[in-house]
This record gives C-alpha cells, sequence and structure tokens, in this order.
C-alpha cells in the first residue's frame, strides 16, 4: 500500500486522476498513508480481502464489483490538498 500510496499522491498532485486499488485487509493503513501525504479524502478502491488463493472467476468477480468505482475515479480528479 506504501507504494501505491506514494505514487498516486504524486499524480493527484500533478492533476492525474488515480484509482488505488486495495484489499480491506489495508483500510486502515491506507487512510493513515494518505492522511499523513496530505490526501484524508483519498478514496481508495477496496475490494473484499483476500485475493489469495481465489480462483480467476472469483478475482474476476470483485473486480466486477468495483470497475465503475474505478473507471469513475479515472476520469475525475480528486484534488491535491
Amino acid at each position: 500500500m506504501s507504494c501505491s500510496s506514494h505514487d498516486t499522491a504524486y499524480f493527484e498532485e500533478q492533476g492525474v486522476p488515480t484509482a488505488n486499488v486495495a484489499t480491506t485487509e489495508f483500510r486502515e493503513a491506507g487512510r493513515i498513508q494518505y492522511t499523513n501525504l496530505g490526501f484524508p479524502a483519498y478514496d481508495i478502491v477496496f475490494v473484499p480481502h483476500p485475493i489469495f488463493p481465489q480462483t480467476k472467476e472469483e478475482t474476476f468477480a470483485k473486480a466486477d464489483e468495483v470497475i465503475e468505482q474505478i473507471a469513475r475515479r479515472l476520469t475525475e480528479k480528486q484534488g491535491a490538498p
């Protein structure tokens, strides 16, 4: 979560919309990291934990549940602090 939160914060500051996807296991860590990076309202896209050892079909089903949220995140800027 750490590298992806730093990357997305950087791109958001540059005006590039991002979608950080993580499992629910990282909800608290993600909130803390984005708050520390100056993005306390950053909207992380969460999928149910775990990913492994899911079947391909189960993983695709998780992706299907959040694909619209991801598309929305990539077409709108969250805004730099």
